[in-house]
């Protein structure tokens, strides 16, 4: 490409850099302001395995952990159930705690742990509920594993059914 100037290529280079450092420190600047709507920056470095935590933290997400009880002899079951009927991801455990039974799974902004006694507490008062992506398809798989779906149309806005799992604990799957 002819310029219609001429310009030296150690110039022009040079230029480059400059215009990248003050872009930079642009974004510096924006990252300090909390008031600012932009995204801030996010660096992922080497070695990131798949962890739903860090994975959140990096996209500003709110984390909400779930449990759901069980017993050492259902895991086999609940595996199936979680991480085939529903397409959950399975995770490892977060850094702290370490529980040694059961199992982690991960749904949006939901951290899923099925186990038989926590190590921190978690609130068992509601019916655990997470998104499920492609809904209808999960509950058309539901239906066909045998399982009993009921939707579930309190909130007009919400697309949700409900669903007991091997371990007969309710769940709610809502669209997402």
């Amino acid at each position: 490409m002819q310029l219609p100037f001429d310009i030296a290529p150690a110039t022009a280079v040079f230029l480059m850099v400059l215009f990248g450092l003050y872009r930079a420190l642009q974004q510096r600047d924006r990252d300090k302001n909390q008031e600012d709507p932009k995204p801030k920056v996010k660096w992922r470095g080497p070695d990131m395995t798949f962890s739903a935590g860090r994975d959140a933290a990096h996209q500003n997400a709110r984390f909400l952990q779930v449990f759901i009880p069980m017993e050492p002899q259902e895991e086999p079951a609940l595996r199936h159930f979680y991480l085939d009927v529903l397409g959950l991801t399975e995770m490892r455990a977060p850094n702290y705690p370490k529980d040694m039974d059961g199992f982690w799974a991960v749904s949006g902004s939901r951290q899923i742990y099925l186990g038989t006694l926590p190590s921190f507490p978690f609130d068992t008062t509601s019916i655990p509920a997470f998104p499920i992506s492609n809904l209808d398809m999960v509950a058309e798989r539901l239906t066909t594993a045998g399982y009993r779906v009921n939707w579930n149309h309190d909130i007009a806005y919400v697309k949700r059914l409900v669903v007991t799992d091997p371990a007969d604990n309710q769940i709610g799957l809502i669209a997402g």
